[in-house]
């Protein structure tokens, strides 16, 4: 699970990399999703920002983008 995961930030990180590189392309659509979240216990992730991580109770959490 967590590979699987980290797959998905990583290709979130990219795509968001792409976005801000090439100023043509409007990325104001993706701008308005909600915030993802990563616990940094873990590595769980999370639309919005939890009080505390529901597998491993840690309350350490960093915002990796938008959804």
């Amino acid at each position: 699970m967590k590979r699987m995961l980290s797959a998905v930030l990583d290709r979130l990180r990219r795509m968001a990399g792409s976005a801000e590189s090439s100023p043509d392309e409007e990325g104001t659509a993706r701008e308005d999703g909600p915030d993802l979240y990563e616990c940094e216990g873990c590595g769980s992730v999370f639309i919005s920002k939890p009080d505390q991580c529901s597998s491993c109770e840690d309350d350490d959490f960093s915002n990796v983008g938008t959804f």
